[in-house]
């Protein structure tokens, strides 16, 4: 047993962000960057041990002239195992050293990215991206990672064709694809949709969420199937947040339900099946815009899970934050979120939106700063510019004041941190309704209205 202080400090080693590989690929597509893909075999034993830790012998051990007391005996490790307690900050931290010492610098806000000039690497555990101007210098740069003093064991796996289980395929010149359509397989095969005898392929659904939002449904009837709902969430979760944006916010209203879900909200997770059933081979299209960029589109739907039947529960009146981040017209990052406050106005629930995705594009614009030293952006000079589109003028108003007027000043402090890049950094701007991007992510919506803000989110 290890022990805090004794045999392990440090343990936390970091991933890198899906929002940092998604920019990535599309500055790559946009600059035409060669890129490599690269995994390390076995990485967590090519790690040195920090301090001296021993163990017992495994089972089926003896030590030779004295079998009747093995418990006297103790191993002595030499390398960095599975299951130690630091085993990933130990590796984490000699894969960065190797970088550093090869002239790369960590990002201040992704410290899985790295850069030089003329190429980047990004990390998640042992498998890396590198993305670069000239494939000469990233294939010196992979020979370098072999035979260096590191002597790192890895696998050259050629151009990115695929990532963490994420296909990328090139459509034409100007458009590639993301798509899992393995996971999204193992999810219906999880639900029961595929291989079955009353043929659920033939039942799918348009939209993967309809009314009403789910509540607790303390008095509802019980679940039906077996299958396990925090597994199904956690597959659906994981599935929204890499590649199938559409069904954001159906997941996230189901993940609040795992201690005790009842058939609405098993009903709820078949339904986003179904729809998953009959788009199995779509994921997201990016066809990046030089034109275009720094965007968010922010949206709120005020006190949406208000229903009579739970007047006396105060979830209900949470307002629902939507948010998406595009870059060259590509969506990087997105957010279906309930506040954890409640909102007394619908300008006021907008305005707590607003909040919650600076909090995001402000650190976001640091990070393409750095990005745009190695690669050249396409971003407004002498200052990083970034366009909001919120379609409430009551919020816009909150936003550009320069002080709190007495109808706000109740509002938390936390919510207006970003005033101070407004008109400076940061133009909030007002978007027509229709044209509202966000609007997919804060509630159901009816078929044609999906339809349109789907087409203009993931392109088809």
């Amino acid at each position: 047993m290890q022990t805090w202080g004794e045999n392990y400090w440090e343990t936390y080693s970091p991933v890198v962000n899906m929002l940092t590989v998604r920019l990535i690929l599309a500055i790559a597509h946009i600059h035409k960057l060669d890129s490599k893909s690269i995994d390390f075999v076995l990485a967590f034993p090519q790690a040195e041990l920090d301090v001296d830790i021993w163990m017992a012998l495994p089972k089926g051990f003896v030590p030779k002239g004295d079998e009747d007391h093995p418990s006297k005996y103790v191993l002595k490790l030499k390398k960095n195992l599975y299951g130690l307690k630091q085993a990933s900050f130990n590796w984490f931290d000699k894969l960065k050293a190797g970088l550093v010492d090869r002239g790369f610098k960590s990002s201040v806000i992704d410290p899985c990215l790295y850069y030089k000039k003329g190429m980047i690497v990004i990390t998640y555990v042992d498998d890396c991206i590198i993305v670069g101007n000239n494939m000469r210098n990233i294939d010196n740069f992979v020979r370098s990672m072999q035979n260096g003093k590191e002597n790192f064991d890895l696998t050259d796996e050629g151009d990115i064709d695929k990532f963490l289980g994420i296909e990328i395929e090139h459509l034409d010149d100007k458009r590639f694809e993301m798509k899992q359509p393995y996971l999204i397989e193992r999810i219906c095969t999880t639900l029961g949709l595929i291989d079955n005898d009353w043929k659920a392929e033939s039942n799918t659904k348009n939209t993967p969420v309809g009314k009403p939002v789910l509540s607790k449904d303390l008095e509802g009837k019980p679940r039906k199937l077996k299958w396990k709902y925090r597994t199904a969430v956690g597959m659906l979760s994981y599935l929204q947040g890499n590649t199938r944006p559409d069904i954001s916010m159906a997941t996230h209203q189901t993940a609040r339900f795992c201690i005790d879900p009842r058939l609405s909200h098993e009903q709820a997770i078949m339904r986003i099946g179904r729809y998953l059933l009959g788009t199995a081979n779509r994921g997201i299209i990016y066809e990046p815009d030089p034109k275009k960029g720094l965007e968010c589109y922010v949206d709120a739907d005020f006190a949406g899970g208000w229903a009579e039947a739970d007047t006396d529960d105060a979830e209900t009146v949470m307002s629902r934050t939507g948010y998406v981040i595009f870059y060259a017209g590509c969506p990087v990052y997105w957010v279906s979120k309930l506040q954890t406050e409640i909102a007394l106005s619908t300008a006021e629930a907008e305005y707590i939106a607003l909040s919650m995705a600076l909090r995001e594009v402000i650190p976001l614009m640091t990070l393409m700063q750095e990005i745009d030293s190695v690669f050249p952006l396409y971003i407004d000079k002498p200052n990083f510019f970034c366009k909001i589109f919120e379609d409430n003028q009551s919020c816009i108003k909150m936003a550009v004041a320069p002080k709190m007027t007495p109808r706000t000043k109740h509002i938390a402090l936390k919510y207006h941190h970003f005033k101070r890049f407004v008109g400076n950094t940061i133009d909030i701007s007002y978007v027509a309704t229709d044209m509202q991007k966000a609007d997919i992510f804060t509630k159901p919506l009816p078929d044609d209205a999906f339809f349109r803000l789907r087409h203009m989110l993931m392109g088809w």
